[in-house]
């Protein structure tokens, strides 16, 4: 199989030739792992046979004026596309940027900006057919990425005005995350109108935190569900399976992630207790589990790792539906020669 034909065939709910996999690596590992052995201008999917090929996300911002107000070699502070006021690090991987202030945050400012919110042209990166090219030419699963809506709003809005909105005026949260899936099935549809027929679609929302969700279950199906639903309808409809992308702890939504239509989650933190062992028990294949691999155990010892992957690659991929990927992304505790390591076990354990 190529991996074109492995995800599908995993998404699809099949049994691959081997458990498909992928990884999102931090800038600084590669300039570490290129200290280490890694060779300038080495194609990290190749060598390690990552079966992923994304595309450029949608501009899915307001498109308002960006301003810089403040730059020194250390950070920068601005104002974005959403109306959003700052404050970024420059030069580090795994910061989320210093909230400041933020144009929209209530319902009457909401329908004030909304209505900037059609699927121009101008929306879909001008790189897109040169990537999707490039993921044909390797014969990789070919993703529309982005993300959904509640990750297209709460950056807007800022977090604790979204949560307030969704308690206080659920009816204008509703046509929130409702306006944001209109916005992003419109371009996933005009991107298909441009000939460039990817495999399938992989949405970021993080719903989750250390402990819990970051709404309760009841919340998430009344105001966000709708919107998910719909969303992964479309693309199910065009034979393009749906991967959600949610940190933290979200396994007491995974009922109704499965009645959405997604086809698989991603990455199952482990650091949040969740545990692809018990979730297949749980769901069996109802749903492809994907990721689940603790960065702790890839951080550790050469025996750490090996108690990890061969304890829990067998039982998750048994019977399809499981790929393999850290349980949220590599940073540079994690060395060249231990990744290089998980990917051996991987194919020691996770061929069928």
């Amino acid at each position: 199989m190529n991996s074109r034909e492995r995800i599908l065939t995993t998404l699809q709910g099949g049994i691959p030739d081997r458990v498909g996999r992928h990884e999102s690596i931090w800038s600084e590992t590669y300039s570490l792992w290129r200290t280490q052995g890694l060779e300038e201008g080495q194609d990290i999917a190749d060598l390690f046979g990552f079966d992923f090929h994304g595309l450029p996300w949608m501009d899915m911002s307001l498109r308002l004026p960006a301003e810089v107000y403040e730059e020194t070699d250390e950070y920068v502070i601005q104002k974005d596309a959403n109306g959003v006021t700052r404050k970024d690090i420059k030069g580090e991987s795994g910061h989320t940027p210093h909230w400041i202030d933020h144009t929209v945050k209530t319902g009457r400012d909401w329908f004030e900006y909304k209505d900037r919110l059609t699927p121009e042209d101008a929306r879909i990166p001008a790189n897109i057919r040169d990537a999707y090219e490039a993921g044909r030419a390797k014969n990789r699963f070919v993703y529309y990425g982005g993300i959904e809506a509640y990750e297209c709003s709460w950056p807007v809005f800022g977090q604790v005005n979204i949560f307030m909105l969704m308690m206080d005026e659920p009816e204008v949260a509703r046509d929130v995350f409702e306006t944001y899936t209109d916005l992003q099935i419109a371009l996933a549809q005009k991107v298909l109108d441009m000939g460039i027929d990817y495999d399938g679609v992989w949405l970021c929302g993080d719903m989750g935190y250390r402990n819990a969700t970051l709404f309760s279950p009841a919340c998430y199906e009344k105001l966000l569900w709708p919107a998910h639903k719909r969303m992964c309808e479309f693309f199910n409809a065009h034979g393009k399976p749906v991967i959600l992308h949610s940190c933290g702890k979200i396994e007491s939504l995974i009922p109704k992630l499965i009645e959405a239509g997604f086809a698989a989650i991603q990455p199952l933190e482990a650091k949040c207790g969740q545990d692809v062992r018990l979730l297949k028990e749980t769901y069996g294949n109802k749903i492809t589990f994907f990721g689940n691999i603790d960065i702790r155990k890839l951080s550790g010892t050469k025996e750490d790792i090996e108690e990890e992957i061969s304890s829990k690659v067998p039982i998750a991929m048994k019977g399809g539906g499981y790929i393999f990927h850290s349980d949220h992304s590599v940073p540079p505790t994690v060395s060249f020669d231990n990744y290089r390591y998980a990917i051996e076990l991987l194919e020691k354990y996770g061929r069928y």
